[in-house]
């Protein structure tokens, strides 16, 4: 909140320090790298992406999968380690406005997430009896860059009316996706 709170008073981002932002926030410059690459980072309340090792060993691809539904899960599970941020929504909105350099760093973000969710679910389909056999002439990796395309676009569809909301919860926001994933399943196949 300190260094959002800085971006918030200063019309250049230039003007705002590593040092002035750990300061207000008690701590070390050398704490404030434990946490944050950048002072861009901590604005926008971003950590690097990872992927738990549970999570990624237990992503499989079954026959009766929907996977879009299922790629769209795991891209949520992913980019929820990438944002740590307390700042409401409006503040969010405010800094984007003010600083829109932060945009390429927040698209870097995503590009992030959606590279790590890529290489999880190509693994899966790659390691699936039922995929490799049933769609030998497929690749792994072109279908699961296509699966996250699209998952990422419900995603997106899902949430943007969810991060607006105060006191949502993680069951909401799985209850919108879900929700979602639902709609674009009688889109696409009515």
């Amino acid at each position: 909140m300190a260094a959002a709170n800085a971006a918030a008073t200063h019309d250049r981002l230039a003007d705002v320090t590593v040092e002035s932002v750990a300061e207000d926030a008690g701590v070390s410059p050398r704490t404030f790298f434990n946490y944050f690459r950048s002072k861009e980072d901590a604005i926008l309340g971003l950590r690097p992406a990872v992927v738990d090792e549970a999570l990624a060993a237990s992503f499989t691809v079954a026959p009766d999968d929907d996977l879009v539904e299922k790629v769209a899960f795991l891209l949520l599970e992913v980019y929820r380690t990438v944002n740590g941020s307390q700042i409401p929504h409006p503040l969010h909105d405010e800094l984007m406005d003010r600083h829109p350099e932060l945009a390429r760093r927040r698209v870097r973000y995503i590009d992030d997430v959606q590279t790590l969710t890529v290489g999880i679910a190509a693994s899966a389909l790659s390691e699936s009896p039922w995929w490799t056999s049933t769609r030998p002439a497929r690749s792994a990796d072109d279908t699961a860059v296509l699966l996250v395309a699209v998952a990422g676009a419900i995603l997106r569809t899902a949430m943007r009316p969810v991060v607006t909301r105060a006191g949502v919860t993680e069951s909401d926001a799985a209850d919108a996706l879900r929700a979602a994933c639902s709609l674009f399943r009688e889109v696409t196949h009515p």
